[in-house]
């Protein structure tokens, strides 16, 4: 990412609020957010946000890093010019 780039971050569920989101030294992206502790969240991404979420690809977990604060970071982002990210949660 270019730090004139904008970065749109979409979720799965309104309940979801990105509490932060930052491009990291050497261009991993990482997001944070705030949920029910103990939760299962996937990290989802897509070059197309208008895809379906189903079509979105899964990225892995999403680490509970304290209780009920949830953070992902994507370390493959430097290979993609641009790109969208969504949150599901595994039941």
């Amino acid at each position: 990412f270019r730090s004139n780039q904008v970065v749109k971050i979409k979720l799965a569920r309104d309940t979801l609020a990105i509490s932060g989101a930052a491009t990291l030294p050497g261009g991993a992206f990482q997001f944070s957010f705030p949920f029910t502790p103990g939760a299962t969240c996937i990290a989802l991404a897509a070059t197309n946000p208008t895809l379906p979420l189903s079509n979105w690809s899964e990225l892995g977990g999403v680490p509970e890093i304290s209780p009920g604060q949830f953070q992902f970071t994507d370390s493959a982002a430097t290979n993609y010019p641009q790109r969208f990210y969504g949150v599901r949660l595994r039941p």
